[in-house]
């Protein structure tokens, strides 16, 4: 079984130029925390909200994973797996630690002199940077409420309720939690 826990993390927002090659240096902050034996490779797909989304090969699995939970035959898990895995490519760095941002995504992302990454954690998403920026603008409001949702969503929390005259201690562990 795959859990979600990661000994990598990407966080963090950077701006790399893309060259006429359409090939972009991955931040080495970025590199510093692929896991041991992925330094070289990166697999690169359509994201949600006009990205790229760029996942290093654990990761990649997890996803890969759940998939298997996906109903064959639901025309709704058909649409996502036709939509999502398709357009998924592995690519290798370079030496300098570039990627070749495949065409394809280039274009659904926008993404043109620039490129800018931003780290959610267990993967990263490549953007359009004035894309991503209206992102952020369209979006902040909502962020007061939705930082919120990590109190009690996936982290260990004691909640103690009563029940027919009883306490009863009830602790999520991450991989039951909502």
């Amino acid at each position: 079984m795959v859990e979600d826990s990661y000994d990598f993390l990407f966080v963090g927002d950077h701006t790399h130029a893309v060259d006429t090659k359409n090939r972009v240096a991955i931040p080495s902050s970025f590199r510093r925390n692929f896991p041991s034996g992925t330094e070289d490779r990166v697999v690169l797909l359509r994201g949600a909200s006009g990205c790229i989304e760029a996942h290093v090969r654990p990761e990649w699995r997890v996803h890969v994973l759940r998939l298997r939970n996906l109903s064959l035959y639901d025309k709704d898990d058909l649409v996502l797996r036709r939509l999502w895995l398709p357009g998924a490519t592995e690519m290798e760095l370079d030496g300098q630690g570039r990627v070749l941002l495949p065409k394809k995504l280039t274009e659904l992302a926008g993404i043109g002199a620039e490129a800018r990454f931003i780290g959610l954690g267990p993967f990263f998403e490549i953007w359009n940077p004035q894309q991503y920026d209206d992102f952020v603008t369209q979006n902040s409001r909502l962020y007061d409420e939705l930082i919120q949702r990590l109190d009690g969503r996936r982290a260990v929390e004691e909640r103690v309720v009563e029940r027919g005259g009883q306490i009863q201690r009830d602790v999520p562990s991450a991989g039951n939690a909502p």
